[in-house]
């Protein structure tokens, strides 16, 4: 662990700052959502789809989490829904804003997967 912090969090901050700064890019130059802003909120769903089965994996290898293991996996539902959510509002709103709400799929993930990355440590 870096500053306390595992590398699922690292790479999700790395994953979820260049999925925001690519589609906040987009949105600046008033550009509606295309492959690639889509594509970084695929990404960051491919990360979370592995993120779900390590941790399934870590959870029968060692104790799981120290917080409720509900409310681990209730923000990690949650935080699978999210780039969803946004991808499908992507095809359907084909405007600039929609383009600025894919880029916010990064920014909320960060948060979510730091708070995931407390409860599994130190609650």
């Amino acid at each position: 662990m870096i500053l306390g912090l595992d590398l699922w969090f690292w790479l999700c901050l790395l994953l979820g700052s260049l999925s925001f700064i690519l589609c906040l890019v987009q949105f600046l130059r008033g550009f509606a959502p295309d492959d690639y802003t889509q594509g970084s909120v695929i990404v960051l769903e491919a990360f979370l789809v592995v993120y779900l089965v390590g941790s399934m994996i870590m959870q029968a290898v060692t104790e799981g989490p120290s917080g409720d293991w509900l409310e681990y996996y209730g923000y990690l539902i949650t935080a699978m829904i999210i780039p969803v959510g946004t991808f499908i509002w992507s095809l359907m709103e084909r405007s600039r804003w929609s383009t600025l709400v894919l880029g916010l799929t990064g920014p909320v993930l960060i948060v979510m997967v730091h708070r995931m990355n407390m409860l599994w440590y130190y609650y």
